[in-house]
């Protein structure tokens, strides 16, 4: 509605995740930091939390839409509660797999076929579980045996999982002992400081075609940060709201004064919508003939006003329609459904509006900051939240991922050591249970030519 007032060529606070509009803040850099070096590594789980809306889906249709088609095929699964004899159906519906066969087995062997095809194509297969926090212990057990399929060493199938922050807790669980040994890698998305609060509004409307029309105030971007705390879904609520009344009051200008009546009008729709909710209590039933409103209101005697009947009912339609819409989260439907809809009805994306950040680009910068700066002490805990952040000018573009590359350097190293231990200690056990066999086999062959040797003195 505003965006035609304002000369706008898209909404620019959609609340539905949409990759053009990706904000590159200081923790969403560094989260995608962690997905790339994920991919990089080809193997294990990569664990992505934050709280509602903080832009995990954003992240994960990003970096979907970043991968190149010819060498990663991903899919992502937006889960409830998936039982686990339902995880591999859920799978491969997720990548369009049809099995031939029937029950568990054709499932696994249509699962199976499919990974070695893509590894013939050069292809890796990602999975990426949005809302991971809903899945039962024995689903996400069943998820960590399905990860072991490899071939010849090499890993055929990895995952990604994105949840909010009680996921966390269920990863460091005791049952969760043999699943935290895959992690190479976790990151807690962290909402915005106020000066990326305003470097991301100002983005989003630029992304929209913005020419300084409605202007927004130091004091109006103030006031938003203080009422969302720098939640980007809220700030889309917020911001779609204030835009719309600026439309309708005919204000080239958002203020702070503007903001707070705003954010009033916000709370009392949804003070009057939960009242509207409120179930209206059955009138008492009384003995007293001389009041027969209740009576008659209840037997259908006496009608109400339309008029007025059908006010209260628009009022409150409405009313529940504005809830919806400001607690309305991410769609349903996948990330990847709805870009691979968007781009067969758009066409292609120009290269230049793409700005992709290649698995390339971020091994050589990760090498670059290995080279040019000394490594701190590594930290004591792998599992803590990220570092607090700054109120100084956000990065951006190329510069702020690197900065975000830099300071995540160090953990990575550290998970990595930690895989490569784990890998020699796997290596150096298969090579003993290899001495082992090749033991009992000599000394088996020794058995047998003495039991020959018997048998030919005994003739």
């Amino acid at each position: 509605m505003y965006e035609e007032y304002f000369r706008l060529s898209d909404a620019p606070f959609r609340l539905n995740p949409d990759p053009r509009f990706f904000f590159g803040s200081r923790s969403h850099n560094k989260a995608m930091a962690y997905l790339h070096y994920g991919l990089k590594q080809a193997e294990g789980f990569i664990v992505i939390t934050g709280p509602v809306g903080a832009g995990k889906s954003m992240i994960i249709g990003h970096l979907i839409d970043q991968l190149n088609a010819s060498n990663v095929v991903a899919a992502n699964l937006l889960t409830s509660t998936i039982a686990p004899n339902e995880l591999l159906g859920q799978i491969l519906s997720a990548f369009r797999i049809e099995p031939e066969g029937e029950g568990r087995t054709g499932e696994i062997e249509a699962f199976e076929d499919y990974l070695f095809d893509q590894l013939n194509r050069g292809r890796r297969v990602l999975l990426i579980i949005d809302e991971a926090q809903n899945l039962p212990f024995k689903t996400l057990e069943e998820l960590r045996m399905l990860s072991n399929i490899d071939y010849d060493g090499t890993p055929l199938f990895q995952v990604f999982l994105v949840g909010q922050p009680e996921f966390r807790t269920i990863i460091e669980s005791d049952d969760m002992e043999q699943l935290r040994q895959r992690v190479i890698a976790s990151y807690h998305l962290e909402n915005l400081s106020a000066g990326e609060t305003r470097e991301y509004i100002l983005h989003r409307l630029s992304v929209a075609g913005w020419q300084d029309d409605p202007a927004f105030s130091e004091d109006a971007f103030r006031k938003i940060f203080e009422e969302t705390g720098g939640l980007p879904r809220r700030i889309n609520t917020l911001c779609n709201r204030v835009m719309l009344y600026c439309s309708l009051e005919q204000t080239h200008e958002v203020t702070g004064e503007i903001v707070d009546l705003v954010c009033k009008e916000l709370k009392e729709e949804k003070l009057n919508a939960k009242h509207a909710a409120d179930p209206i209590p059955a009138p008492a039933k009384t003995e007293n003939r001389s009041d027969e409103a209740p009576e008659a209101a209840q037997s259908g005697r006496h009608q109400p006003d339309p008029n007025e009947n059908n006010t209260q009912k628009a009022a409150a339609a409405r009313m529940n329609q504005a809830s919806s819409k400001a607690a309305a989260g991410p769609s349903s439907a996948s990330v990847l459904d709805r870009l691979r809809a968007k781009k067969s009805a758009t066409g292609a994306v120009r290269d230049d509006e793409r700005h992709e950040a290649t698995l390339t680009e971020v091994a050589s910068a990760i090498a670059a900051a290995s080279a040019d700066k000394a490594a701190p002490p590594p930290e004591e805990n792998t599992w803590t939240h990220g570092s607090p952040q700054s109120d100084n000018e956000p990065p951006s573009g190329r510069d702020g991922l690197l900065r975000a590359i830099d300071e995540t350097r160090v953990e990575l190293k550290s998970a990595n050591a930690d895989l490569m231990r784990i890998r020699r200690t796997t290596t150096e056990a298969a090579e003993r249970r290899q001495e082992r066999r090749q033991e009992i086999t000599k000394r088996l062959s020794r058995a047998e030519e003495l039991l020959q040797e018997i048998e030919k003195a005994q003739e």
